[in-house]
């Protein structure tokens, strides 16, 4: 069989780069656009005469549910991704994701009949923790897998940036479907928070069709070559062999987590419930939020690039600390109806994306590739199910307890939590990227000057 030329294998990695970071996207909307109608899905959901703060914890409960599953089903599609390649497990996770968000919109609503409907969201919403926690992990380790030795951050970057298209693509379908139930469908006022299910949904068949045209990644076919493979339980060697590198990974999804939560999922339920700001408004302000955050993570990948992982996290965590300070010191005091409100959280999510944009290919790089999903999965889907799962409740408590500028606090602590992983990053081993050993042979001090150029 003939060789492909360097400029084929350019094309083809660019192909599974976008292909999967495009998939990714998909997977994400279906899972967060819960929270962009959090609001409609407790009027739905439970009793009327519920009060508005317990039918908000109650709804934020459920969403829970959702990441409390995502470490055990997670952890267990990694090993199987780690032993029988990264491509064969994306079929199954977005057909359960998929079939799972059509359902939640179609399920009777509490008025209808009772208790059950918030127990069959309850059902809907396991699966689709389980789906989205396989997810996640394997698309970035894909993608960065697909990059070039000195293109790993970049395309890090560039998966992270997709996923926040699921954010994009869950706040329009939000504001979309609110138009359509008020003013083209009036009499089906259900249809603001059903539509956006009902169209995931039939997005996971453009997924399945994505998934079907991607190629196992470089590094799993060497692995495959060179016989190796992770022991009889990956789990353990990742937590016997990588317990630093697991603890760092953990240190840098804490911080997203927080971050994601804070400035981009439960922000247009803050300015409705706290701030008393109109729908469309808070909607508006988080389509532009989520656009600049998406457009800034290239930038910063660049910068990773030519720089290093340290000076990007070092000035991403001094622009969103300060940007942040700003915001909730101003926020409260703008005049009703003032549009302000729409741009002021710009510079905040700009400096986050910095942050957000690291982890894929940082965290990826910091695990062999025959434990490198497990690694990951480990590290990502037990914090994320325990912060990401409770910081929107902890957000309402906070906020109930402390006052409107209670989140400034949190981001803040983010950001000291990001501090203390620039400061490490140097000493962290790579296993991709600029830095790196050949044959995932690991380079000490090495992290700081990793960088990644999609096809470059």
């Amino acid at each position: 069989m003939a060789l492909s030329s360097p400029g084929s294998r350019r094309r083809e990695a660019r192909r599974n780069i976008l292909l999967g970071s495009l998939g990714a996207a998909l997977e994400y909307y279906d899972f967060v656009v819960y929270l962009y109608v959090a609001t409609l899905i407790g009027a739905a959901f439970f009793p009327p005469e519920t009060s508005d703060t317990l039918r908000l914890m109650q709804t934020f409960s459920i969403y829970s549910v959702g990441f409390l599953i995502r470490p055990i089903a997670g952890i267990l599609i990694a090993r199987a991704a780690d032993r029988v390649g990264r491509k064969r497990l994306f079929v199954l996770t977005v057909v359960v994701m998929s079939v799972a968000t059509l359902a939640i919109g179609l399920l009777p609503t509490y008025a209808q009949v009772g208790w059950p409907a918030p127990v069959l969201l309850m059902l809907m919403r396991i699966a689709q923790g389980c789906a989205v926690g396989g997810e996640l992990p394997a698309a970035a380790v894909f993608v960065t897998e697909h990059a070039d030795r000195d293109a790993v951050a970049r395309a890090g970057a560039f998966q992270q940036s997709m996923a926040y298209a699921g954010f994009l693509l869950g706040a329009t379908m939000a504001f979309l479907s609110g138009l359509v139930a008020t003013h083209l469908v009036p009499g089906v006022p259900s249809l603001a928070w059903r539509l956006p299910f009902i169209v995931g949904g039939l997005l996971g068949v453009v997924s399945i069709y994505l998934r079907r045209k991607l190629d196992e990644t470089p590094a799993f076919q060497q692995q495959v070559e060179e016989e190796r493979k992770a022991g009889a339980s990956p789990v353990r060697e990742v937590l016997r062999e990588h317990r630093g590198p697991v603890l760092f990974g953990a240190l840098l999804v804490s911080v997203i987590s927080i971050v994601n939560i804070a400035l981009f999922t439960f922000w247009p339920t803050y300015l409705q419930t706290s701030l008393h700001i109109p729908a469309p408004a808070a909607l508006g302000a988080s389509l532009i939020a989520i656009a600049g955050a998406m457009a800034s993570m290239p930038f910063w990948g660049w910068v990773a690039d030519r720089w290093g992982w340290r000076r990007e996290l070092l000035c991403g965590t001094g622009l969103t600390a300060a940007a942040t300070v700003v915001l909730f010191l101003v926020l409260p005091t703008l005049p009703a109806g003032s549009n302000v409100v729409l741009w002021i959280q710009l510079p905040a999510v700009l400096g986050a994306g910095a942050i957000v944009s690291a982890v894929p290919g940082l965290v990826s790089s910091i695990f062999p590739t025959e434990v490198r999903q497990t690694g990951y999965s480990v590290s990502y889907n037990v914090v994320v199910a325990v912060l990401g799962g409770l910081m929107s409740l902890i957000l309402v408590w906070l906020i109930a307890a402390f006052g409107l500028t209670a989140p400034m606090y949190v981001i803040l602590f983010a950001c000291v939590l990001t501090l203390g992983a620039a400061l490490v990053v140097p000493r962290i081993p790579l296993y991709l990227g600029r830095g790196s050993g050949p044959s995932d042979t690991p380079a000490r001090g090495g992290a700081d000057s990793a960088g990644a150029v999609v096809g470059s």
